[in-house]
């Protein structure tokens, strides 16, 4: 894909962490002198709630010019085509505002999903060239997913074009779909926080991604994951010694020792690069917690 930035997409169970590990890995990029885009599955106020860039600009300025968060709204991308083909401002807003029309994009299987696509691959394609000066070149096109089931099925909307339609929406369809269909545009980070049903998650998009889309996890991201998971085995005998003096510390014990087995499971069952990102209880705000998570995953390895 030379000349287009490169894709990377950290998806997942709803809430496992997706939405800070992306911006914790694009803060790292922009650090680096890496422009990068976030696009994030959030709408930018409630993003800001979850997860506050504020006092960039005064700590990292260089990394405030190469950091850019955008939420995409497939809603507005149709209203574009429709002022595209409708020129004139009143007839345009009237078409939008038909309850008619905004029924049918609600009720119309994979339109929306089609649009977030194809805007994607626009904004990874449009790099380095001079077929669209006004977009920004971006050195990473960073993808913070939504949670599992809506993730898979916004990819196969491009299959589902470009097998039941015909004309030019099936030609889009046709190439949406090989541009995510291929390991060489894409880098794919699951995230998993050492639970079941994350984990579970986990497998059958790693199944998925493999199995329709020819595309392989890079490596799964364990978020979250207790310092037991990876410790010596003679410090987890060492911790028999002070197992039982509290019923907090039985506790602590008990659970980092079960993450320790989910991992292994895990390792067995999916047989990739696994990327232990510790759980961090305490920061003195959300730019430091980004900066050690981002400094702790080195993402840059797997390029």
């Amino acid at each position: 894909m030379d000349g287009s930035a490169r894709l990377v997409i950290f998806c997942g169970k709803g809430g496992v962490g997706k939405t800070t590990l992306s911006l914790a890995a694009g803060l790292q990029h922009a650090t680096q002198g890496r422009k990068v885009l976030v696009v994030s599955s959030h709408p930018l106020s409630e993003l800001a709630l979850a997860v506050s860039l504020e006092g960039l600009s005064a700590r990292f300025p260089a990394a405030a010019q190469n950091l850019f968060v955008l939420h995409i709204d497939p809603k507005d991308l149709i209203a574009d085509v429709v002022h595209k083909y409708f020129p004139v401002p009143v007839m345009a807003r009237k078409i939008l505002d038909s309850s008619l029309f905004t029924n049918l994009i609600e009720v119309a299987p994979g339109l929306k999903e089609f649009f977030f696509l194809g805007r994607m691959q626009e904004l990874s394609e449009r790099v380095k060239n001079n077929s669209a000066s006004d977009v920004p070149e971006y050195d990473y096109l960073i993808w913070d997913a939504p949670a599992s089931g809506h993730f898979l099925s916004t990819l196969r909307s491009a299959k589902s074009f470009e097998v039941f339609l015909t004309g030019p929406l099936a030609a889009a369809g046709a190439q949406i779909h090989r541009f995510f269909s291929s390991s060489g545009n894409i880098q794919l980070f699951p995230v998993t926080p050492l639970e079941e049903m994350a984990i579970a998650e986990t497998l059958d998009i790693a199944t998925a991604m493999t199995k329709d889309f020819d595309v392989t996890c890079s490596a799964v991201l364990v978020n979250c994951a207790s310092p037991l998971c990876d410790a010596p085995e003679s410090e987890i005998a060492a911790l028999e010694a002070v197992r039982n003096s509290s019923p907090a510390m039985r506790f602590a014990v008990e659970r980092g020792l079960l993450e320790r087995e989910r991992l292994a499971e895990l390792r067995a069952r999916l047989p990739l690069p696994q990327v232990l990102v510790p759980r961090i209880n305490h920061s003195s705000n959300d730019l430091d917690l980004l900066v050690r998570i981002g400094g702790g995953m080195d993402l840059s390895r797997f390029a």
